[in-house]
């Protein structure tokens, strides 16, 4: 680990890291331990609801500050250039939507619709909508920085299928409250479509950590050269 590093930079990119493939394995394992719940037909949501919903309230902050934290990764990473304020721009604005969702819990399967239902699935439109769209916009900007040109590939599938997964949630799965003809199928999406989207982040922020000592490491040696040749 590169001593250039301050704490706060091992804190943010550790937690933009760690923490969305965290999020992921603690509702995956809360779901195959509680009694009743579906992982198949009901989204990670439902886990907020009765009393072990805490620990899915805990679980969403946790995806709050790790989307939050990889904003600012993002904003050095992609420095200059309108990705670098466009691509933290919308990960800053899913941290608003992951809020909400945590804020305000669900409705009950088959409960009336409340407002406190109605502003968690806003939270979703803040949340699910802006993967591909932000994985889209970093990846034209990975296409034109040799940087990260190796990860272009990668992240333009990733958009893509998110896209798919999307258009096929929309329209064969939806949204509460309105059914659709697979709305048994609504966790098993989700999850399809958040495990590509979250492992990315992942991987890039592990690859920006390390961008960051090679920089580092380069400008250093850089210097030493230069003083010996004078």
């Amino acid at each position: 680990m590169n001593s250039q590093h301050t704490l706060l930079d091992r804190v943010i990119h550790g937690v933009a890291g760690i923490g969305p493939l965290l999020f992921f394995a603690v509702a995956t394992v809360e779901g195959f331990l509680r009694a009743g719940y579906d992982p198949i037909a009901q989204p990670i949501s439902a886990l907020a609801l009765g009393p072990r919903g805490w620990i899915q309230e805990v679980n969403f902050a946790l995806l709050a500050a790790s989307f939050f934290s990889f904003a600012a990764v993002l904003r050095t990473a992609l420095r200059p250039g309108m990705a670098s304020v466009a691509g933290p721009g919308v990960f800053v604005l899913m941290t608003i939507g992951v809020v909400l969702a945590a804020t305000f819990t669900m409705d009950a399967p088959g409960a009336a619709s409340t407002l406190i239902g109605g502003l968690h699935t806003v939270g979703g439109f803040l949340v699910f909508p802006w993967m591909p769209v932000v994985l889209l916009i970093v990846a034209r900007r990975f296409r034109r920085d040799a940087r990260w040109r190796p990860h272009f590939n990668y992240t333009l599938v990733t958009g893509l299928a998110c896209l798919v997964t999307l258009i096929f949630f929309l329209l064969f799965v939806g949204p509460p409250p309105s059914p659709r003809p697979l709305s048994a199928l609504t966790g098993l999406v989700q999850r399809v479509l958040l495990l590509p989207f979250l492992t990315w982040t992942a991987i890039v922020a592990h690859r920006a950590y390390r961008g960051a000592d090679d920089a580092s490491v380069t400008v250093h040696t850089s210097g030493a050269s230069r003083a010996l040749s004078t």
